[in-house]
């Protein structure tokens, strides 16, 4: 269900889906920027976490967002905070995941362990959508709730 919704949405933005890219190459790229994500994380670095993951001009919202945040202006304030609270995050993808050749979804769950080890681990799951762009796949949308898949 959650495959047709996703697949109904990308066609309503326009997505040629008979233009797929290749599902193992996008599930190979998609790895490469988890792991690189869980890596400026551990190194508790922003600016970089923002350059492996998302596009110039990202648009992420998610649970008790009171808007949505635009760009690296508005996200770097947010991830600084987390890096701040947060020791590290392992990405656990999810198999519901389809490209076109420029744009395409994935669903993914952080389970993350906070600074303060007194307190509970938590989990994030999100909805990402990427495009193509001349530094490979970036996030060019994010919607977020807590919890796993």
């Amino acid at each position: 269900m959650m495959r047709q919704l996703a697949l109904a949405a990308l066609t309503l933005c326009g997505m040629p889906l008979a233009a797929h890219a290749s599902g193992d190459d996008f599930a190979k790229a998609l790895d490469e920027r988890y792991r690189a994500i869980e890596s400026a994380i551990k190194a508790r670095d922003s600016a970089r976490w923002f350059e492996v993951q998302y596009a110039v001009d990202a648009v992420v919202t998610g649970e008790g967002a009171k808007q949505a945040l635009r760009g690296r202006d508005g996200l770097m304030p947010v991830l600084n905070d987390i890096l701040k609270n947060t020791r590290s995050c392992a990405i656990e993808p999810d198999a519901a995941r389809q490209a076109s050749t420029n744009l395409g979804y994935s669903f993914a769950t952080f389970h993350c362990n906070p600074a303060d080890t007194t307190a509970a681990d938590y989990q994030v799951r999100a909805l990402l959508v990427w495009k193509k762009t001349r530094a490979g796949w970036r996030v060019a949308a994010e919607s977020y709730t807590m919890g796993s898949m």
